[in-house]
């Protein structure tokens, strides 16, 4: 039995990795799946996704974090999102995982954390550092931007006929789907532990996982003007805009300033990259956009 932490497991990434490594589960490796919350109110749902128990915790308790830990063999980190803190707390799991001579530390990053003018990525990047400084055996797999984020505007799409990002309506991403990430994530825990055909294969790996299209928001309301059967037009929406209503919807002021840098950066360079690790890992071709958007239409 390889049993797992997963860090975050109640933000939507989260909820998807523990599906996930439920569903990889097997009698040749069997996993259990320990998610890690603050709230005990959250277990029930996370429960009916495929985890077996749950610890409470905050990642900023270096105790509550190692008793978690305690007794498992894997760890999934998935930090908080663009935290400042998130170095600080993720070595509060380095740390008890070396005391622990934890496995396997599998750290959930970015794409291209090198994009140093945004803190989301520099601090990503100097977390890697400190993971692979950490001696432990470890998997970093970077993701690029979800598909899913079309489900934060899927009102004004399917209402108005409008998708609005804060970004250029013609630069370009290399969506996913979440659900191949989370897949993808899960064989790097699974087939990595006793029992696997390759026991330890995906040890000291970092591993760029792009979706398999790059599409501008001009490309994205296209497929979604066939899809939904009716004119949806791509706007760029403005980054007061955006800002206004990051404040309407209670983000701290330390977020939003840090999501308006991001969109700047993103609407000068966007975020392509190659799904070749994408698809090697899953073993088969990943989700293309359309897909997803007929699966958002029908759900």
């Amino acid at each position: 039995m390889t049993q797992v932490l997963v860090t975050g497991a109640n933000g939507r990434t989260g909820r998807a990795i523990v599906q996930a490594l439920a569903r990889a589960s097997s009698p040749r490796v069997p996993v259990q799946v320990r998610a890690f919350l603050r709230d005990a109110a959250q277990w029930p749902a996370i429960a009916a996704l495929g985890a077996s128990e749950h610890a409470i915790g905050d990642m900023a308790d270096a105790a509550s974090v190692a008793r978690a830990l305690q007794g498992c063999d894997a760890l999934v980190h998935v930090g908080p999102p663009m935290h400042p803190d998130e170095k600080a707390m993720t070595a509060n799991f380095v740390a008890a995982a070396r005391q622990q001579q934890l496995r396997h530390f599998v750290y959930y990053s970015v794409l291209q954390p090198l994009r140093r003018e945004v803190r989301h990525h520099r601090l990503k990047l100097e977390t890697e550092e400190l993971v692979v400084e950490s001696d432990l055996p470890y998997t970093i797999v970077q993701p690029t931007r979800y598909m899913q984020h079309l489900e934060n505007i899927w009102k004004p799409v399917t209402e108005q006929g409008v998708h609005g990002m804060p970004f250029s309506t013609r630069v370009r991403f290399n969506v996913a789907d979440l659900a191949d990430l989370a897949e993808a994530t899960a064989r790097v825990v699974v087939e990595s532990a006793p029992g696997a055909a390759r026991p330890g294969a995906h040890f000291f790996a970092t591993y760029e996982l792009a979706g398999p299209e790059s599409l501008s928001q001009e490309d994205m309301a296209r497929v979604l003007s066939e899809v939904l059967g009716r004119p949806v037009t791509a706007r760029a929406v403005p980054l007061a805009e955006m800002q206004a209503k990051a404040r309407t919807a209670g983000l701290g002021e330390d977020r939003i300033e840090q999501m308006t840098v991001m969109n700047r950066h993103y609407d000068a360079h966007g975020m392509r990259g190659n799904p070749n690790v994408l698809r090697m890992l899953l073993g088969r071709e990943p989700t293309p956009y359309r897909q997803y958007v007929e699966r958002l239409a029908r759900r």
